[in-house]
């Protein structure tokens, strides 16, 4: 048996075997029981502490620099067609530490910490073989509904991104599974060409909840448009019987165009294989496992503002990297309330980052050419 069948086999086995401590198997069925007859949007569920990932949703924007040279790669091409491939390389690339790393370290998919009204969180990454430096700006604009707002620069190559991400979030009893609708989206604007790239974020689904080994799969279609190019995403996962996780396929073409340009496909947690329809060769597209992802550079806790999302959540983060949960449901909920007297005192809360548009005609008029 070769190595990598060995860790495929490690994989299938891991993802069957209960992962939740013997301690806490009656807490995780009480939950499990309470989301059988939740009804609406599971976001304001109470989750148990120790399914709790000790981090921010906030903080999940740095998955999108975790390669800032793919980032940065998008202005290099002179070729329009090249540059749509170069941002459909970028977004993939960004999928694995936003929906597998965790499952991959922890065993299983544990819930991050809703943000409060206002919190931020701020990265940057050093250049990569003279990409640049690369920046992030990300912050809570929303609490009802919840609403992260990212932005991410990198001067030096021309590239930005700025998007929106939320989640409606409902329990499907049927197949025992959450189902995730991501609201919102992304535009990729460059300095030097025109050419702009919208990306609509496909749903995904957290599945293995029975046997207490949940995981993040994406499903369904997500799309990148741009003024001369649509590119289609169509992600699937493993099935009762027989699949691959993490599996994708995708096509890039010309609007208004049935020939395919270039076609992207295989495992977006791993290796994926680029065809080009032009040239009739093949190559590697991605090969997440292949490469390190970069690491952000991030102020220490004590030159951080008190809105950042380590240092606000450090305390409960602390407690349980600790194991001591019921401290840590404390310490959440005293930040909790504290939030909600905000609210009731009518305190208003300032945004240092963003601000609100009524209606984004970019956003519209690229909407609207999605084929």
């Amino acid at each position: 048996m070769s190595e990598n069948e060995k860790m495929n086999n490690n994989s299938v086995d891991n993802d069957q075997e209960p992962q939740i401590p013997e301690s806490k198997k009656n807490e995780y069925s009480g939950f499990l029981k309470t989301l059988s007859t939740f009804t609406g949007d599971i976001y304001s569920l109470t989750c148990p502490s120790f399914l709790l990932s000790g981090v921010s949703t906030l903080e999940y924007g740095q998955y999108w620099a975790d390669y800032p040279e793919l980032f940065a790669a998008i202005s290099k091409p002179a070729d329009e067609a090249e540059r749509a491939l170069a941002v459909l390389k970028w977004f993939m690339s960004t999928l694995y530490g936003s929906f597998a790393s965790r499952k991959d370290k922890e065993k299983i998919e544990k819930k991050p910490f809703n943000p409060i009204l206002g919190e931020q969180f701020l990265a940057r990454w050093k250049e990569i073989n003279g990409c640049g430096e690369t920046v992030l700006f990300s912050e809570q604009v929303s609490h009802h509904p919840p609403i992260s707002a990212v932005y991410l620069e990198n001067k030096h190559a021309g590239v930005s991104a700025n998007g929106h991400t939320g989640q409606k979030t409902h329990f499907k009893a049927t197949s025992a599974r959450i189902d995730v609708i991501q609201v919102g989206h992304i535009i990729v604007r460059l300095r030097d060409y025109d050419d702009k790239y919208l990306i609509m974020l496909p749903p995904l689904q957290i599945l293995g909840l029975w046997r207490g080994a949940p995981y993040v799969e994406l499903s369904g279609t997500s799309v990148i448009q741009s003024q001369n190019f649509n590119t289609v995403i169509e992600f699937s996962g493993k099935g009762w019987i027989s699949g691959e996780k993490h599996t994708f396929s995708s096509v890039v073409r010309r609007n208004g165009s049935k020939d395919h340009l270039f076609t992207a496909s295989g495992t977006w947690s791993g290796k994926s294989t680029l065809e080009n329809h032009t040239t009739n060769e093949k190559s590697v597209f991605l090969d997440v496992g292949a490469s390190n992802r970069a690491s952000p550079i991030i102020e220490p806790i004590e030159k951080q503002n008190e809105l950042e999302s380590i240092r606000l959540w450090q305390h409960v983060a602390k407690a349980i990297n600790e194991g001591d949960f019921s401290t840590a449901s404390k310490l959440k909920g005293e930040i909790e309330q504290r939030q909600r007297d905000k609210v009731k005192r009518g305190e208003e809360t300032v945004l240092q980052y963003f601000d609100w548009m009524e209606e984004d005609e970019e956003f519209l008029s690229l909407y609207d050419s999605i084929t």
